[in-house]
């Protein structure tokens, strides 16, 4: 048991280590980064605005600190463990070559009692401390909470991923005549890939489903009351999240949120980074139209109803 809670207690020191300053760092970037959006909302497009806000998702997948092995703070650091371990070793040849100076035949005579006496009680240490309980420490208990967090909200993802798959499998074909919508609409926007296109009778609204194997779901009491123009909008927003790979993103997102969960201004960015997506998504949709895109407004508020 003790050797249970000794590791618990030392991973928990090690995730306190990280955790802290990434807390602070990942902060001060979204507070920056919030900043930087409302200045440049109205100035700069939204793709470019979501490329700022992915500095966040780099910067939790791969933090910056000065023990990076390519920053300047490495090589001082290793510089003064160098010096230090030198000073060291001189510090422990002088105390030797002063003990060899000063002792002689008979003083080694004479200690030698005290040198058994001395490993016996140092043989006796061990037993003794092995003997008291290890006491689980904060940095333990933090450690474990977060276990518990991430093992849940992980159980819910995959339950909410075995829920997609299941509205995928229960969804019909679509009839040819959408099918030659969607070929039309895919190569307007330039997506790569087979996509599939079918009609829900649980969807409540258009979406792109499936990572491997994306599958664009319209529910069904929306696909009858859709003109043909009105569909190619709804398709040609889909695929533009394929050809993005927004899909990807988002479940990178999904997995971070659920890593850093204890931080809620990460909570606050994914939020900003979805909805940015979905301005850059209606932007790349707009451009694909062309000269129908006066449609695409009326087209949202026919989706809405």
């Amino acid at each position: 048991m003790n050797t249970i809670l000794e590791q618990i207690n030392r991973c928990g020191a090690g995730f306190v280590e990280f955790a802290w300053p990434m807390l602070i760092q990942s902060s001060v970037l979204i507070i920056i980064l919030l900043v930087i959006d409302f200045l440049l909302r109205n100035k700069i497009r939204a793709v470019f605005r979501y490329c700022i806000w992915m500095l966040v998702l780099v910067k939790l997948v791969l933090p910056v600190t000065l023990s990076n092995p390519l920053g300047l703070g490495w090589f001082s650091e290793e510089l003064s463990d160098v010096k230090v371990m030198s000073r060291s070793a001189e510090t422990v040849v002088a105390k030797v070559g002063a003990l060899s100076v000063e002792i002689d035949a008979p003083a080694v005579a004479v200690t030698m009692p005290s040198l058994s006496v001395n490993v016996g009680v140092a043989k006796a240490v061990p037993t003794i401390a092995g003997a008291v309980p290890v006491q689980l420490t904060w940095e333990g208990l933090t450690f474990l909470v977060w276990c518990v967090a991430v093992l849940v909200m992980g159980v819910l993802l995959l339950q909410r991923a075995i829920f997609v798959m299941g509205l995928v499998a229960q969804a019909k074909e679509s009839n040819g005549l959408m099918r030659d919508s969607l070929e039309f609409c895919r190569q307007q926007v330039g997506a790569k890939g087979k996509v599939g296109l079918k009609v829900s009778a649980n969807a409540t609204s258009p979406a792109v489903c499936g990572l491997f194997r994306p599958v664009i779901l319209v529910p069904e009491n929306l696909a009858p009351s859709l003109g043909a123009g009105h569909l190619r909008a709804v398709l040609m927003h889909e695929l533009a999240h394929v050809k993005r790979g927004d899909l990807w993103m988002n479940l990178v997102q999904t997995i971070l949120q659920i890593i850093y969960f204890y931080n809620p201004l990460v909570w606050l960015a994914n939020a900003i980074i979805r909805r940015v997506r979905e301005q850059a998504v209606d932007e790349a949709t707009l451009v694909a139209m062309g000269d129908k895109a006066n449609q695409y407004s009326q087209t949202l508020v026919d989706v809405a109803k």
